[in-house]
């Protein structure tokens, strides 16, 4: 069996951290692990009732990489520190915390992580963007746009890293495994509160125009010149 890590950046999520890792412990056989960028809302209350669980691996690092250096960096940052805090794992799986895997897909993710191919050391899962927490209502049709997130890589063997502090992408890779049956990431960023989409535009924003090298490779969010021009008046 091939064990994983579930890894992610966190700032201020206390009202979604239980539900969050009510799944993410059903899943994650070879740990969990947190960078927290800094919550102020008593996540790290949460964190440490998680920690004293015996049955429950879990690493917390404070460091707020996302907004000092970009979301490549902050995957890159995840996966070393995986390879640190949990040394035998052998996949890693980055998940937010607005983020969900059902249930009902966890054989088939257990079933890709402990027999996939070694030909492949990138998983790309399809996404879909809810509309409602219920689920029900999806911004687009995952079958005919399955948005997919290069999210689950192994920690061991390959080169592969990310690039791009916002849209991160992921480079020089074996090859990546991409099926529309692999478990969906169920993402749920548009039922969160307005003040923390204002926030998360605001960053995505200030990342873009921080980005020199890689900038131009990707298109300006149609709310991004507001976004951004908030960001310079107010800071984040």
């Amino acid at each position: 069996m091939k064990q994983l890590v579930v890894a992610s950046n966190m700032l201020n999520e206390a009202d979604q951290l239980d539900e969050w890792f009510e799944f993410v412990t059903k899943i994650a056989d070879g740990g969990i692990l947190i960078v927290d960028g800094g919550s102020t809302d008593g996540s790290r209350d949460i964190y440490e009732k998680y920690y004293l669980k015996k049955d429950i691996k879990l690493g917390v690092i404070e460091d707020n990489i996302i907004q000092r250096e970009g979301y490549g960096p902050a995957r890159n940052h995840l996966r070393q520190a995986a390879r640190e805090f949990f040394p035998d794992a052998h996949w890693l799986l980055y998940l937010d915390a607005d983020e969900r895997i059902i249930p009902a897909d966890f054989h088939t993710l257990r079933f890709i992580k402990d027999n996939l191919s070694m030909n492949y050391d990138v998983v790309a899962l399809p996404r879909i963007d809810w509309r409602n927490k219920e689920m029900t209502e999806a911004a687009k049709d995952v079958n005919v746009y399955p948005d997919w997130q290069a999210r689950m890589s192994r920690l061991h063997g390959t080169r592969l890293r990310y690039i791009r502090r916002l849209h991160e992408q992921v480079v020089d890779f074996s090859g990546i495994y991409a099926d529309t049956t692999s478990p969906k990431i169920n993402h749920l960023h548009r039922v969160t509160t307005q003040a923390k989409r204002d926030f998360i535009g605001k960053v995505c924003a200030k990342l873009h125009m921080e980005d020199t090298e890689f900038g131009h490779t990707y298109p300006e969010h149609h709310k991004e010149a507001t976004y951004r021009e908030q960001y310079l008046k107010e800071g984040l």
